[in-house]
């Protein structure tokens, strides 16, 4: 994936909601383009073989 611009980081954080100011853009921008580097990177070797199971709210599990 490509990095991310400062516009369209700008235009994802008024869509989420949040105000990033122009002084702060640049430093954002470059924070989440790291860490989307990151997270491509990672991997897990048995992720396809595992099973999915279900799961229960912690306030479910209490409630018995």
């Amino acid at each position: 994936m490509s990095d991310l611009t400062l516009e369209e980081v700008a235009a994802l954080a008024k869509a989420a909601g949040l105000v990033v100011s122009d002084d702060d853009l640049l430093e954002v921008t470059h924070r989440l383009n790291v860490t989307i580097s990151g997270i491509e990177k990672f991997t897990h070797p048995a992720l396809d073989t595992i099973t999915p199971l279900p799961f229960r709210p912690l306030e479910d599990v209490n409630d018995e």
